[in-house]
C-alpha cells in the first residue's frame, strides 16, 4: 500500500519516482547499525547517488542497499523486514522498467526520441500550414496533439509565434521544434516587427536589433524559416510626412539586412502583406510586390475574403478572392514564392452564402488552382477541427481521384 500510495501521489515517471521513494527509505537508515565502517560508507554512497532522478544511480542505489541488508543489520526484526521488502518492491519496479526501456530521464523525452530522426526531414515543395500562438507552440502535450490531427489532414506547415521573447530570446522550446522536424513538419517562427504598423519614425536601433536577435534566437532552436508580420507602416495615415519612397526603402532595407544577417544559418526569409497589396501600386504601408520580391525567399498575402471590405464580390466568393489575390502576387515576382493566407476563421462568411466548411474548400481549391507553393490557415483561436476535415478529404479525394486515372490509363495502354 506504501508502494502504491507513492507510485501514484509523488511521480508518474519512473526515475523520478525511484529517486523520490528511494529518498523516502533513507529515511530509516541512520537508525541502522551497520557492523563496521564500510557499511557507513555504503549508506552516504546510497545518499548521494539518489540526489538526482538518474534511473541508472537508483538502480545502483538499490544494489547498495541489498548489500548493505545482506552483510547484516542489527536492528529489530520488524525493520529489517521492512526494509528488505520495500527494497526488493523497488527492485521489481526498477526491473520492469528496465525491461520497458526505462533509461529516458522523463516522460516527454521517451516520446520526443521515438520519433523519425531530425536528419530525415527536407522543405515541402507545397505548404499546407497552420497558424500557432505561442503557447501552443511552448507546450509539448498541445503541440504533440496538433501534429497528430495535422498528420491526418496533410498539413505539413506550422507557423508558429516566437514571442514574447525575454531578453530577446526565441521561447519556443528546440526539442519542439526537433519534434516538428521528426514528424516531417516545417517550423516557420513567426516574429512581429512593429505591432498595427510603424507609427514612429525613424525607429531606435535597438528596436530592429532586438528582432533580428529574436530571429537568430529562433534559428538557433532549429526554426528552418523566419517569416516577419507587421513589416509596415500603420494604415492609418499617422506619418503621412514620410515619402512613400522612404518607406520602401525602410521596408526592404530591414529585411535585405535580416536576410543578410541570417545567411549563416540557411532559413529562409518570409515576409505577410496585406491582401491588396498584390492588386494594387503605391500603397502607403510601404509594401510592394517588386521590391519584396528582391529581399524575401517568401511572400505571404493575407487573402482573408471577410478582408476586402471595399469589393462586395470579394468578400463574398472565398474562391475569386484567394484566386486573384495569389495570381497576382505570382506575376508580379520573379524569385520569391507565393504563399497564401486563407481565412480558416467564421467572420462574415454568411456573406458568401456557403456552409464554413465550404467557404474553407473553395479557398483550398482556388490556392492549387493558382499554381503558386501552398497555404496556411489562419485562426488566432486555434479552432482547426473543422479546417483539418476539410483539407484531410480534400486531399483523400485528390488521391483517390489520381488512382482511378492513373488505374485508367493503364488500362488503356493494355
Amino acid at each position: 500500500m506504501v508502494f502504491l500510495y507513492f507510485r501514484k501521489r509523488i511521480s508518474p515517471d519512473p526515475a523520478c519516482f525511484l529517486s523520490e521513494y528511494t529518498h523516502w527509505l533513507l529515511t530509516f537508515m541512520p537508525r541502522i547499525k551497520f557492523y563496521n565502517t564500510s557499511r557507513d560508507n555504503h549508506y552516504s554512497k546510497v545518499y548521494q547517488l539518489t540526489k538526482t532522478a538518474d534511473i541508472s544511480n537508483n538502480r545502483k542505489a538499490i544494489l547498495y542497499c541489498r548489500e548493505s541488508i545482506l552483510y547484516g543489520v542489527s536492528m529489530k526484526k520488524f525493520s529489517f523486514l521492512t526494509v528488505a521488502a520495500i527494497t526488493a518492491i523497488i527492485s521489481v519496479f526498477a526491473g520492469i522498467h528496465m525491461l520497458k526501456g526505462g533509461d529516458t530521464e522523463n516522460a516527454d523525452k521517451s516520446k520526443l526520441s521515438a520519433q523519425p530522426s531530425v536528419a530525415a526531414y527536407s522543405r515541402p515543395e507545397f505548404y499546407r500550414g497552420i497558424y500557432l500562438t505561442n503557447p501552443s507552440g511552448k507546450h509539448i502535450e498541445k503541440l504533440q496533439s496538433l501534429v497528430s490531427r495535422a498528420k491526418k489532414a496533410n498539413i505539413n506547415v506550422f507557423v508558429i509565434d516566437v514571442q514574447p521573447a525575454p531578453q530577446s530570446r526565441c521561447s519556443i522550446p528546440k526539442e519542439n521544434v526537433d519534434f516538428l522536424l521528426k514528424n516531417g513538419i516545417h517550423p516557420v517562427a513567426r516574429v512581429v516587427c512593429f505591432d498595427d504598423g510603424l507609427k514612429v519614425y525613424p525607429i531606435p536601433e535597438s528596436v530592429l536589433l532586438n528582432r533580428i536577435n529574436i530571429a537568430k534566437s529562433a534559428c538557433d532552436a532549429g526554426f528552418k524559416e523566419i517569416q516577419f508580420d507587421y513589416i509596415r507602416f500603420n494604415d492609418y495615415g499617422t506619418l503621412g510626412r514620410v515619402p512613400l519612397q522612404k518607406r520602401y526603402d525602410f521596408i526592404e532595407g530591414f529585411l535585405s539586412r535580416a536576410k543578410a544577417e541570417l545567411k549563416p544559418y540557411n532559413v529562409r526569409i518570409a515576409a505577410d502583406v496585406f491582401g491588396r497589396i498584390p492588386l494594387n501600386s503605391g500603397d502607403g504601408i510601404g509594401q510592394r510586390m517588386e521590391g519584396l520580391d528582391k529581399v524575401t525567399d517568401v511572400i505571404c498575402p493575407m487573402a482573408y475574403p471577410s478582408h476586402y471590405t471595399w469589393s462586395k464580390k470579394m468578400m463574398s466568393d472565398p474562391y475569386y478572392t484567394v484566386f486573384l489575390t495569389s495570381s497576382r502576387a505570382k506575376e508580379r515576382v520573379k524569385q520569391a514564392e507565393i504563399v497564401s493566407y486563407i481565412q480558416a476563421f467564421k467572420i462574415k462568411v454568411d456573406r458568401s452564402g456557403l456552409s464554413y466548411d465550404e467557404y474553407v474548400l473553395q479557398q483550398i481549391k482556388a490556392v492549387h488552382d493558382s499554381k503558386i507553393k501552398g497555404y496556411i490557415l489562419w485562426n488566432a483561436a486555434q479552432e482547426y477541427s473543422v479546417p483539418f476535415k476539410v483539407a484531410e478529404d480534400f486531399y483523400n479525394h485528390k488521391s483517390n481521384s489520381q488512382t482511378r486515372t492513373t488505374s485508367q490509363k493503364k488500362q488503356t495502354v493494355l
